[in-house]
């Protein structure tokens, strides 16, 4: 055997060991790229749905916000509607109230102006009113507003009583002759008021009630201008009771302010039953006394 002939077989076993080698070797190496490659997918497929399902919850969220974002755009506005609809009667409820408000004005004005009978007194009338109050300022004083002199019931009357005081009659006197002669042209209205006190028993047989007390209160003041020669088709006498207050009554009724008598000077009332002006002034003149009032005989007390 030559000496190529013997070198060349170990040559060719040794060389087929390294590629058999290196074939494993790229065998494994391919494998294992094959292999990563793989893994490497899954993790994105993985990523992608993980992906696509959050777009869509994020979609679902965003039609969420759009429907609640228009269901508050719709009350909004309904806000804003009901708001312009409160402003419109807000606006019509203060032009009301403007204009109640001036019906009120106008009728405080013209309460403020109005006077008991719709009189107002002429001078000579009140200027003779005014003197006789201040002549006897402990027993009446003078509402010239009103047209009325005021009598204190504790001065005129005893208490519980209905008879007119001694001390009394020379200031009745006196007003009956103003009514003779400046007040002609006047009717006269008296009314009778108590406080809300009850009436003590010793006095109900004759006055059962505080209404009773300031009626017969209001006749004998009546009575008492007739004997002074005031026509009597001129006075109207009334009661009030406890009911007309000039001050709330204290707990125990006992209330001064309110026992009174008002006399109010009115036109005549007569005078609308003859076609006349009630607010013309009738002639000044002075009437004969009138007769004192008699008793009724007992058979007239039956009949009434």
């Amino acid at each position: 055997m030559t000496l190529t002939a013997r070198l060349m077989p170990k040559t060719t076993l040794i060389g087929s060991r390294p590629v058999a080698a290196l074939a494993a070797g790229a065998l494994a190496a391919l494998g294992t790229l094959l292999g990563g490659c793989s893994g490497s997918n899954n993790a994105l497929l993985e990523a992608n749905r993980a992906l696509t399902d959050r777009n869509t919850s994020l979609t679902q969220q965003n039609d969420s916000l759009n429907r609640l974002n228009q269901e508050l755009q719709a009350a909004l506005a309904a806000r804003d509607r009901a708001i312009a609809e409160l402003q419109s009667l807000v606006a019509d409820l203060r032009a009301g109230r403007s204009g109640l408000e001036g019906k009120l004005s106008d009728l405080e004005s013209r309460l403020s102006g109005m006077r008991f009978g719709n009189v107002a007194l002429d001078a000579e009338t009140d200027a003779a009113l005014r003197e006789l109050a201040a002549q006897h300022p402990d027993l009446l004083e003078y509402d010239a507003a009103r047209g009325l002199l005021r009598f204190r019931a504790d001065v005129t009357f005893d208490s519980g009583r209905d008879t007119v005081k001694d001390s009394a009659k020379p200031t009745l006197r006196k007003f009956a002759e103003i009514l003779n002669a400046a007040a002609a042209r006047y009717d006269v209205r008296i009314v009778g008021h108590t406080d809300s006190q009850p009436i003590r028993a010793a006095a109900t047989r004759g006055h059962p009630t505080n209404m009773h007390l300031s009626c017969h209160r209001a006749i004998s003041v009546r009575n008492e201008l007739t004997r002074n020669g005031v026509a009597a088709e001129r006075i109207e006498a009334a009661g009030r009771g406890e009911h007309d207050p000039l001050v709330p009554n204290t707990a125990s009724g006992n209330t001064p302010q309110n026992r009174r008598v008002e006399v109010y000077l009115t036109r005549p009332a007569r005078a609308l039953g003859t076609g006349g002006d009630v607010n013309a002034a009738a002639p000044v003149s002075t009437p004969a006394p009138a007769p004192a009032p008699t008793q009724p005989s007992r058979g007239e007390e039956i009949m009434k």
